[in-house]
């Protein structure tokens, strides 16, 4: 959930504004205030001289749009509570027209579609009716991509006072098409009130008035820079340090989704697109409410105790790298199977000194060790062998498949030396040698064998055999007198 997302209905309830900064830079101002509400929310509009409504070029409309704009904005407050439920309104009612045919306010009511022409005629038409002045922006946009459309593209300029407003995008905040069929949007508030200095990512107005910017960009620069998701700031990013950065140097943000926002705020990542294997990254986050979350490394996922709790809802990890697979940053309901992934890296391709450095810290999370079936470090642990000790033995015995503990195995016996290899050959000879830590007995079972015939010096147990029958093998426990024997260490026999 946005920001604007906490407030149901067409308003934000009654507020008391305090002016905070009021800031006039090279004709291009702000004014920010806070609202004193049941949520945090922060608004910030822009200054901008408006334009004669005489000059705004749209469709000549025959429909009287006050009834609903009315109905629409009843029990808000100001004009900025009136532009944001119209634009709810349109967003959640008007789907994009893949004929490309319908353009005009009318037409677009009519059909509950158009093209962005005609979501921004309508949305000005219903914002006129209550007395809200809006302005329509047309220029160039780009895809995700950054390839700039041949088509041109409009959006919105909505004032919330006399020469300051907001930039939105009613289109876009409607939905996308894919393979031509419109598909809705689930969070129309990623393209509400969007900073300046994020929609210039994608958006480039033929006005340069529009930009809204102390320092306009060019049309070059434009084209060359790579598009920014504006859900960076829903997300908690400064708008104008990611538009400094990428007006200094080529800035290339992870993937981004919407489906953590307004649960987790990110204080500190890493600013890159890609990241390496066996190095270590710090991300810091601010949970806004009680949920798991996580960091997914291809098999690798942390939990809540491996980061560090820096108090008021803010944890921070210092992760290394250790699979190839990608590496997300996912939040989830304590009671839910599935991560909302609200960011994702690729890695690049490692080299042998990358798993080195991997190796040394994480070393089952080499590639070798990775291959192996039935592979639970912890399991192993547990048994006394630890990660370091079992990657040798993988290597030296060529290990493709790990014998199994059984539900709690692993707990009642400290290794010294097994065979490695899950299958075990009939006629061949195997040496078990452990530390008991708990039981009253020990057996290996093979079918209809029963091996007893232990050597016990100091406490340790050693026992060679040789199977005789193919099925199961087991190394079992007997923890009290006449009772079942339990299987820890499982294998297979075959001929």
């Amino acid at each position: 959930m946005s920001r604007h997302e906490r407030h149901s209905g067409c308003c934000l309830g009654r507020l008391i504004k305090i002016v905070l900064v009021l800031s006039l830079i090279g004709g291009v101002g702000y004014w920010i205030y806070s609202q004193l509400l049941w949520s945090d929310e922060v608004l910030v509009d822009y200054y901008k001289e408006s334009i004669d409504a005489k000059e705004i070029d749209v469709h000549e409309s025959h429909y009287d749009y006050s009834e609903l704009a009315k109905m629409i904005t009843a029990g808000c407050d100001n004009d900025y509570e009136k532009i944001r439920a119209i634009y709810q309104w349109i967003c959640e009612n008007i789907e994009y027209d893949t004929s490309y045919s319908i353009h005009s306010a009318d037409s677009c009511y009519d059909a509950r579609k158009g093209v962005c022409q005609a979501y921004c005629e309508l949305f000005y038409q219903m914002a006129k009716a209550v007395d809200v002045s809006v302005e329509m922006v047309s220029g160039k946009s780009k895809d995700t991509d950054g390839v700039v459309g041949k088509n041109g593209h409009a959006w919105i300029f909505a004032y919330t006072r006399e020469n300051y407003g907001i930039l939105m995008d009613p289109t876009w905040g409607a939905g996308s098409v894919d393979d031509g069929r419109f598909i809705r949007s689930d969070n129309c508030w990623e393209w509400f009130n969007v900073p300046p200095e994020c929609m210039i990512f994608r958006h480039f107005p033929d006005d340069e008035s529009y930009q809204l910017l102390s320092d306009p960009l060019s049309m070059e620069e434009f084209v060359s820079m790579k598009p920014v998701s504006n859900l960076w700031v829903q997300y908690g990013l400064d708008a104008k340090m990611l538009l400094k950065r990428a007006r200094q140097s080529d800035l290339e943000l992870p993937n981004v989704y919407g489906g953590a926002v307004g649960v987790v705020e990110i204080v500190d990542m890493p600013m890159c697109h890609s990241l390496r294997v066996g190095e270590t990254y710090s991300f810091r986050i601010k949970m806004k409410s009680n949920m798991d979350f996580t960091i997914i490394n291809g098999s690798v996922f942390t939990e809540k105790g491996e980061w560090k709790d820096e108090g008021h809802g803010v944890y921070s990890i210092n992760f290394m790298v250790r699979d190839a697979n990608g590496l997300k940053l996912g939040v989830k309901d304590s009671s839910g199977d599935v991560w909302d992934i609200l960011m994702g890296y690729q890695i690049d391709y490692p080299s042998a000194s990358d798993w080195e450095k991997v190796e040394r810290s994480y070393p089952l999370c080499v590639p070798v060790a990775k291959q192996v079936k039935n592979l639970n470090a912890k399991d192993w642990e547990q048994a006394g062998v630890d990660g370091h000790q079992l990657l040798q033995l993988i290597r030296k015995y060529d290990v493709h498949e790990l014998p199994i503990f059984y539900k709690d195995g692993e707990k009642e016996l400290k290794i010294i030396s097994v065979p490695m290899e899950r299958t075990l050959r009939v006629g061949c000879i195997y040496t078990f040698r452990f530390t008991p830590k708990t039981g009253l007995d020990w057996a290996i079972i093979n079918g209809s064998q029963w091996y007893q015939d232990w050597n016990i010096t100091n406490g340790d147990y050693s026992m060679t055999i040789t199977p005789i029958e193919r099925g199961e093998l087991k190394l079992s426990v007997q923890q009290e007198q006449d009772g079942p024997y339990r299987s820890c260490l499982g294998y297979i026999v075959e001929y």
